[in-house]
Order: structure tokens, then C-alpha cells, then sequence
């Protein structure tokens, strides 16, 4: 069904996180409060490259000691440079559910990579991790990654009103829901 590497398309590839080499790079990435949303706890900051390298040692060892949350580096191909992060959080084994993060550095990396991201983050959802469902929250602001996630076939589940604070502004948040049944038809017709 599937002909292609699993972290890996091209352009794009999923590796592993690296404290040492990609803290400096996540800590000019916190001037976004979107960014910073997702991965730090507490109230929006810019955080220090020391703080971004603790943060992610403690992140990484929680993530590995739960086997519930899966944290990739999205990186150029040819160049290795950090364009993005994937996020699996909060797996949910008996439920056979998880929740899907997925942040890009700019508009530009956005534009060349999320969607190879995205459907690579699905083929390891449902394929390898054999997980059943996939939730994505998505700021109704931000309409690129809403096109997106329902391009891959994603659902609007529910809506909480005003529930993001972005630049000035209260916006809702979407809660996007995409199921393995929903997933496998979609890729039988791509065929």
C-alpha cells in the first residue's frame, strides 16, 4: 500500500531531537506564543537557549520513561537544518488515540514541508503505532493549517469558543479528528 520510507520524503525527513545542537535553534523559535503553547507550560516568554536545552532533556526523558508522546525534529534533507517540529503526545494505548502537534519555523517552511509531514505523522500513527484515532487543535486564526488537516481528511469535532489568545485577540480553538477507517479509504482512492 505504502512504497515509501517511513521518516523520510524527499525533501523532508523526521529524526530525533538533539538538546545539544537544536536548543539554540528552539530558543529563537519561542518568540511565538503558538510555539511556545506547545511545548512549555506556564505563561508565553521568549526562553534562553539554556532553558530550551533543560526543557527538552526533561521532555525527552519523560517522553521515553511514558512511552506516550513522540517528539520529532522536522529537518531539510539536504541541508539538516530544523524547519519544524512534530509532536505525538498523549497516547492513549486503551483508548487507542493520540493528539498531533505540528509547528513550522515560517510560512515558507510550512508551505514546502507540513504536508509531507503531516502524512508521514499519519503513516506512523496508524500504521506503526496501530493507534485507531488522531486529534489535532488548531486556532480558527489559522486557516493554512486548517486547510491542511482537512485535506488529509480531517473532521471538525468540536469548538471552544475563544479559548486562544493570539496577538491581541481571542479566537476559538478547532479540535480536528481524523479516524484509521477514515484514513485507509482516503489512501485506497489515492492509489
Amino acid at each position: 500500500m505504502i512504497n515509501r520510507t517511513l521518516f523520510a520524503d524527499g525533501t523532508i525527513k523526521l529524526t530525533a531531537l538533539d538538546p545539544e545542537k537544536d536548543s539554540g535553534v528552539l530558543s529563537k523559535w519561542t518568540v511565538s506564543p503558538s510555539f511556545v503553547s506547545h511545548y512549555f507550560d506556564g505563561f508565553f516568554k521568549p526562553y534562553m537557549v539554556s532553558e530550551v536545552k533543560k526543557k527538552m532533556k526533561d521532555t525527552l526523558k519523560k517522553a521515553a520513561e511514558s512511552n506516550s508522546r513522540y517528539i520529532f525534529a522536522v529537518k531539510e534533507a539536504e541541508t539538516g537544518k530544523l524547519v519544524g517540529l512534530l509532536k505525538i503526545g498523549y497516547v492513549s494505548g486503551s483508548n487507542q488515540a493520540t493528539d498531533l502537534f505540528l509547528d513550522m519555523v515560517d510560512e515558507q517552511s510550512f508551505e514546502l514541508h507540513a504536508e509531507p509531514v503531516l502524512r508521514m505523522a499519519l503513516q506512523y500513527i496508524f500504521l506503526e503505532l496501530s493507534l485507531h484515532r488522531v486529534s489535532a487543535s488548531i486556532p480558527s486564526y489559522d486557516e493554512k493549517c486548517i486547510a491542511l488537516f482537512e485535506n488529509h481528511g480531517f473532521l471538525r469535532e468540536t469548538q471552544r469558543r475563544q479559548a486562544i489568545y493570539h496577538e491581541g485577540c481571542y479566537y476559538d480553538e478547532l479540535v480536528y479528528g481524523l479516524l484509521r477507517p477514515e484514513w485507509k479509504k482516503a489512501q485506497e482512492v489515492k492509489e
